[in-house]
């Protein structure tokens, strides 16, 4: 993503170099942090999902004033079906699973906790036993949330620039 104005970071550049690079590092760095925010808070409005198994898999480099960028990736691999809020029914071997929060629940048949706390299934006709996994967190993140945090960070870019060039300003 990049970030123009009409003259106004060219004029801030002029007037102070030092206080201007201050203020763009800070500014780069808490849009950033707002764009994490953001991203996680729609994913959560989709999937059933906990915001910290979501920050766990996120790995953030905040900007410096060598580079002047943020970077957020996230990796992941499929995750256990235990970490969608899973509950073990009444009737024996089955579970109840809630991955989309606009859809119901999902029972799976012949399943159980294992001791470690992960969700696992019998396999039809033998006693073979697998994890039930589900989608990985990357997959969560699609295009639509993504531009909505890039719309938001153009909107609010100049306002937050402005402010701390304002309180960098106000220091000397």
């Amino acid at each position: 993503m990049r970030i123009e104005f009409n003259g106004v970071d060219k004029f801030l550049a002029t007037v102070n170099p030092k206080i201007y690079q201050k203020a763009l590092n800070r500014t780069v760095n808490d849009i950033g942090a707002k764009m994490k925010t953001q991203t996680t808070k729609e994913v959560r409005r989709t999937y059933n999902i906990k915001a910290k198994d979501i920050k766990q898999f996120m790995q953030v480099r905040r900007s410096r004033y060598a580079d002047m960028k943020y970077q957020i990736s996230i990796r992941s691999s499929p995750l256990n079906a235990v970490r969608f809020g899973a509950k073990a029914l009444k009737k024996k071997g089955n579970v109840s699973v809630k991955i989309k929060k606009t859809n119901g629940r999902r029972i799976i048949k012949r399943a159980f906790f294992a001791k470690s706390g992960a969700l696992l299934q019998r396999e039809k006709g033998t006693q073979k036993i697998r994890a039930v996994s589900t989608l990985s967190i990357p997959q969560m993140f699609n295009k639509k949330i993504l531009e909505e945090a890039e719309a938001m960070a153009g909107k609010e870019f100049g306002k937050k620039l402005q402010d701390n060039f304002n309180f960098y300003i106000g220091k000397i």
